[in-house]
């Protein structure tokens, strides 16, 4: 039975004034490490995509399955909204508070999974572990879904585990809710589900093998339902009549089983990048003592080491084999499993004084990861593809902001055009999170972007101001009617935003051309 009274008799019993400041104090660095700097680093194209979304969404309500028209899942979208009304001339700011607060719960989740298994300890260490670590701490600060489908996993780990223990219908159906959330914001969440049904290793440690098969029924039957549950959720996704594409997208990720058997060694060298891109994302310091801790944890207790075990394996075997595209991001779950194995290390040294000692060195090496990433983005350790993707590359666009703050500058005299190059998911997308409503400024994205489009924009200069920004091309004919206006260059590399200005075509435009 629920009861407010028990729940609050335990607390008082469990955590002294002392571990409330303690728990205040994680929870304050949390806020501190996410929220500071929060929009200075330079927006990522998919960011763009998302909070667009988010806002056609929240201004059009029959445009709620939006990103469903891309084959992707909805609950960004719909959490993003209320940041959205909060901030609504701050979009990124707003899109970022989205994974700010899926972080969140993702360290409240691993907080009462540790606190479950092993004590308030243990929780408090790897809530410390799960605030500093740069994995986290980077994509808890992007408008990106990852954090979120983390946040799913740890608590769909923690409920797989109550659950194995107790069999109870009221667990199964908590079970379900979160594994419904989790596949609206990823469908690569259903594999927490499925690695879930392996929990009945645990029941191997009863000596009768009814009892193992009995537990193990009962088991099945309360996941089943749980899973049912998951996919009615999953499912709301039905009432979008562009739902098939949730299918097509994963196949533009995930190989399908034609392509395996036609082509089962294409992608063999996912089994080196995962590994390498969770050690480097993490800070590497801790990837020697997760492996010691679950090393720990199988003389401890074998067989929840081999559940575990299930969640690092199964996940890699498939990953590697399968997945035709493979960023950090999307293997974020792996930095929570190096949380949990390594906090069993550090609360199984028996000298606390040795275990403070090398838990304070850790997080001194963390916060040499985590510096750059609140304070100075061009020198940020990440791996060749995320520098790419974050810092050096097209989709990382530096200077947004300064570009439509002079926009809005120029729209004080006459109204601006921009033509930019390229909308979904490209220049476009990220001008318009910098896009006021009460702003004279119209941002539309063409591709390809070239001579072409000029004739049928030199109307325009009429009654407005055009400005043609260009994020892949590096080349522009002085044939060509333009001026240059601006460039926004990245930190290194030789990839660009230029700005230039359309100008009238005399032959065609006459009274243009003599105004």
């Amino acid at each position: 039975m629920f009861s407010i009274e028990s729940i609050i008799k335990y607390l008082k019993k469990t955590f002294t004034r002392y571990d409330i400041l303690i728990v205040l104090t994680i929870i304050f660095l949390y806020e501190l490490t996410r929220l500071t700097n929060l929009e200075r680093w330079p927006i990522f194209s998919d960011e763009g995509i998302y909070i667009r979304w988010a806002k056609v969404a929240w201004k059009d309500a029959s445009w709620r399955f939006i990103s469903v028209t891309d084959g992707r899942q909805p609950l960004q979208t719909w959490a993003t909204i209320p940041f959205l009304k909060i901030f609504p001339n701050n979009m990124l700011l707003a899109g970022r508070l989205f994974s700010v607060t899926t972080g969140f719960i993702g360290l409240t989740g691993t907080f009462c999974l540790l606190m479950y298994l092993w004590g308030k300890r243990a929780a408090i260490f790897g809530a410390t572990l799960f605030v500093f670590l740069p994995y986290f701490v980077f994509y808890d600060r992007m408008a990106l879904v990852d954090s979120a489908v983390n946040a799913g996993f740890v608590w769909i780990l923690l409920f797989s585990i109550i659950l194995i223990r107790t069999r109870r219908l009221d667990v199964a159906m908590i079970l379900g809710f979160i594994g419904g959330f989790a596949l609206l914001a990823k469908s690569s969440s259903r594999m927490f589900l499925m690695l879930a049904a392996t929990a009945p290793i645990i029941y191997l440690q009863e000596k009768k093998v009814k009892k193992i098969l009995s537990h193990s029924i009962n088991y099945f039957a309360l996941l089943g339902i749980a899973m049912g549950i998951s996919l009615l959720f999953y499912n709301v996704q039905r009432l979008s009549p562009f739902f098939q594409y949730v299918a097509q997208k994963n196949t533009t990720f995930v190989m399908t089983f034609d392509e395996f058997f036609t082509t089962p060694f294409a992608y063999i060298h996912n089994f080196t990048d995962l590994p390498l891109y969770v050690s480097w994302e993490s800070g590497w310091f801790i990837i020697p003592l997760s492996l010691v801790g679950l090393y720990y944890l199988y003389k401890k207790d074998a067989l929840l080491a081999l559940y575990f075990s299930m969640f690092i394996l199964l996940p890699y075997i498939a990953i590697s084999l399968f997945a035709k595209v493979l960023f950090p991001r999307y293997v974020l779950f792996y930095g929570s499993i190096l949380v949990i194995t390594a906090t069993y290390f550090f609360i199984t040294l028996k000298k606390k004084f040795v275990a403070y000692i090398i838990f304070g060195l850790l997080l001194v090496s963390m916060g040499i990861f985590n510096y750059p990433l609140l304070f100075d983005p061009v020198r940020a350790n990440f791996p060749p593809v995320d520098r790419g993707q974050y810092i050096s590359g097209v989709t990382s666009v530096w200077g947004a902001e300064d570009l439509m703050n002079s926009m809005r500058e120029k729209s004080i005299v006459r109204p601006v055009l921009i033509l930019a190059e390229g909308d979904f998911g490209l220049i476009a997308d990220v001008l318009k999170v910098y896009l006021h409503d009460d702003d004279r400024i119209e941002i539309r994205g063409l591709w390809p972007l070239d001579e072409r489009n000029f004739p049928e924009f030199q109307h325009e200069l009429l009654d407005r101001q055009v400005f043609i920004v260009f994020s892949h091309r590096e080349v522009f004919p002085k044939e060509w009617p333009i001026k240059f206006s601006q460039k926004y260059g990245k930190p290194e590399g030789d990839k660009a935003v230029y700005v230039y200005e359309l100008l009238p075509i005399a032959s065609e435009f006459s009274i243009i051309s003599k105004n």
